[in-house]
């Protein structure tokens, strides 16, 4: 799965797992792009007008950049266990097509973000 992360690391003398480890968590969304298509055929851009392409993406992207949140675990500041859950579950409920799901995902990163935000200037504060 990480070829070209172990060949790197080789020729870069580091540990390939690590390597390994964080391609895979740089490269999750990726790796879901394939089930974003299945879950949504719409994303093929067959048979849609210009305010469902507009929704499936604007969705998509957040949602993509919400568990890219979730696994690296950053966003503004650190993510802890709780917000690292939150941000992957937000995520995916994003991707996931539906208004239920857009809403509730969009709840939960909005929450998370929120946090983020209060982190960051509680941190900034502190300096």
């Amino acid at each position: 799965m990480a070829l070209a992360a172990f060949v790197g690391a080789g020729i870069a003398k580091a540990n390939p797992l690590k390597t390994g480890i964080q391609a895979t968590k740089l490269a999750i969304a990726a790796f879901l792009v394939p089930y974003i298509f299945v879950y949504n055929p719409q994303m093929l851009l067959i048979n849609v007008n210009t305010v469902d392409i507009i929704l499936i993406i604007a969705t998509s992207i957040i949602g993509i950049i919400g568990v890219g949140a979730g696994m690296e675990g950053f966003l503004l500041t650190d993510l802890s266990f709780v917000e690292r859950i939150i941000f992957f579950v937000g995520g995916l409920l994003m991707v996931i097509p539906g208004l239920q799901t857009d809403i509730m995902g969009l709840a939960l990163l909005a929450i998370g973000y929120i946090v983020q935000k209060r982190k960051r200037a509680a941190l900034a504060k502190a300096q």
